[in-house]
């Protein structure tokens, strides 16, 4: 009579048989679940908001130059705590233009000098980070539009003194530089002539006077420009 253990060996190489020939699709399936996305969602989900803020203090310098102020917060307005590079950009028409990159404290602060020429509209923009250093990554920001209104400024240069009646000669520059701006002389309620700048801003002329005159020039408004007017330069005339 055979033994049981051989009699039980064909069932088990059924058995064996029967799961080497086992479909793994299930296995396959269970693996590749449903959720492929669900790691950029948890990275979009975990991106912090941020926001800037950009303004202009002071009156321009005597070299025209405009100094801005940003700041880069958390939604919030918690600090970030590391310095963190942001970009200034500038419009004068209908194209934005890359103006200067610039990094922040780890306050969040920047100070930026602009020269503007023309009316300009500035806009401060970060693109983010996602930097160990920081507590969550950081989403963009862009600031709100800041017009800053580019001025203009005029010197002119006269003698102190001057013979009645006699021709002398003024002088002067307008800054920004640009070939044929009208400038007006004028001088206690009189105006006198009108004179054109060179492209280097520069202008000249003559008058004469008949007593003692405190003059000015004056630079009119434009569409890109806001005017100004000279210091005043007093002439002191002599008798002949």
């Amino acid at each position: 009579m055979p033994s049981q253990s051989r009699l039980h060996r064909p069932l088990t190489a059924v058995v064996l048989g029967a799961a080497l020939l086992a479909p793994v699709q299930p296995a396959l399936t269970a693996v590749a679940s449903p959720s492929v996305g669900h790691p950029v969602a948890s990275a979009k989900a975990s991106m912090r908001a941020t926001e800037l803020a950009l303004t202009a203090y002071g009156d321009s310098d005597p070299y025209g130059a405009i100094h801005l102020s940003g700041s880069l917060r958390w939604a919030g307005g918690k600090s970030l705590g590391h310095r963190q590079r942001v970009e200034l950009w500038a419009r004068t028409g209908t194209a934005w233009a890359l103006v200067q990159r610039a990094d922040t404290n780890r306050a969040g602060d920047v100070e930026l000098r602009v020269t503007p020429v023309a009316h300009t509209t500035y806009q401060l923009r970060y693109a983010g980070s996602r930097s160990e250093s920081l507590s969550s990554a950081a989403r963009r920001s862009v600031s709100r539009d800041l017009t800053v209104h580019a001025t203009a400024h005029v010197i002119l240069e006269a003698p102190a003194s001057a013979r009645r009646g006699t021709t002398f000669a003024v002088s002067g520059k307008v800054t920004p530089a640009g070939a044929g701006r009208a400038v007006t002389l004028a001088g206690d309620g009189r105006t006198f002539t009108t004179l054109r700048t060179r492209a280097d801003g520069t202008f000249s002329g003559h008058v004469r006077l008949q007593q003692t005159t405190t003059l000015t020039v004056a630079l009119p408004d434009t569409a890109t420009l806001d005017g100004t007017r000279s210091g005043p330069r007093v002439v002191r005339v002599r008798k002949a």
